[in-house]
């Protein structure tokens, strides 16, 4: 039981990472493997948005975030504020690293 409790974490993880790292990806960011490393990932959020990692103690980091990854992916930068949906935050991220522009 406790082996498939840890492989479901995983992937969702996972699941929930790959946005980032595919975003990573297409911008041609050296470091994109870090989207699944855990706080790292947050560097490379910041990396990204061109933002400093003492931002992140602001309670509106991971919307400013979203709201500049979005921008440079070339979408709406509204999008980032449905990042603090539950669930909604899935379907937006895929949306941002999928859809072409």
């Amino acid at each position: 039981m406790l082996m498939a409790y840890l492989l479901l974490v995983v992937l969702v993880f996972i699941f929930y990472e790959a946005p980032i790292f595919v975003i990573a990806y297409k911008s041609e960011h050296p470091y994109s493997w870090l989207a699944f490393v855990p706080f790292a990932n947050t560097w490379l959020m910041c990396d990204m948005a061109d933002l400093d990692l003492s931002d992140s103690f602001n309670p509106l980091f991971y919307i400013i975030v979203w709201m500049r990854l979005a921008e440079n992916a070339n979408k709406p930068s509204w999008l980032g504020i449905l990042m603090i949906l539950p669930l909604v935050d899935w379907v937006i991220g895929y949306y941002i690293a999928f859809v072409p522009s």
